[in-house]
């Protein structure tokens, strides 16, 4: 790493756009922006070596593994050379939980306090166009999806007590938990949208007093530690 330092501040060459990097990067965040969660190992979407402290002022860091975060081209370019210890610190989600600091609202992250104001803004994590749009659509197929698992399962309340009816519901549940997960794009909008529903609620109530819930506890667990509730 040494050497690699050296070379960049001699040549300012790219040191850090090595397949070991930039693999650990991506395995470290389930190939996912640090910032916007939106997915860097699809096609047509680039991962770029983000330096949360800027290369510019710390040439020193600009391969310390501690500095290093996994971002897209919009979020690498939005951050740029801020620097955060001159300009105000923001949130770096390998070392501090981001609910701490922020929390989603109407498909919009509101902060908490000033590092999660400095963080909205210097990455402009509300671009309406771009990420509340997202968010909105994902929230959108979420209350959908939560109202037809409800008519099934008042069906099913009701008379209709198949087989077929009982695991048409849990598929349903647990597809929308799988997608809260870590592992998913824009897990952080989805679990934030399912379990501020009360649609959800209601459906994990119903299943629960029928004993149809204890499969699904160890994904809700997960998928709770993604959201962003106020």
């Amino acid at each position: 790493m040494t050497a690699l330092t050296t070379e960049f501040v001699n040549t300012g060459t790219s040191v850090w756009n090595t397949p070991s990097i930039r693999s650990g990067l991506l395995n470290s965040s389930n190939s996912k922006c640090a910032f916007c969660e939106t997915k860097l190992d699809e096609e047509s979407k680039y991962m770029e070596v983000e330096h949360f402290r800027c290369k510019r002022d710390f040439p020193d860091m600009v391969v310390d593994w501690d500095n290093l975060l996994p971002a897209c081209k919009r979020c690498n370019v939005r951050k740029g050379g801020y620097n955060v210890d001159m300009e105000g610190m923001i949130v770096n989600p390998f070392d501090v939980d981001p609910r701490n600091h922020m929390f989603l609202y109407n498909f919009r992250l509101r902060s908490r306090d000033v590092v999660g104001r400095s963080t909205i803004d210097t990455l402009y994590l509300n671009q309406s166009d771009r990420l509340v749009a997202v968010r909105s659509s994902i929230g959108e197929a979420v209350a959908s999806a939560l109202e037809r698992i409800r008519e099934y399962l008042e069906d099913y309340i009701a008379g209709q007590k198949t087989v077929r009816q009982q695991n048409r519901i849990i598929r349903g549940i647990e597809k929308l938990l799988v997608e809260s997960s870590p592992q998913a794009e824009y897990s952080a909008t989805t679990s934030t949208v399912l379990f501020g529903d009360p649609d959800f609620s209601w459906i994990r109530e119903r299943l629960q007093e029928r004993g149809l819930w204890d499969s699904l506890v160890l994904q809700e667990g997960i998928a709770r530690a993604c959201a962003m509730l106020p």
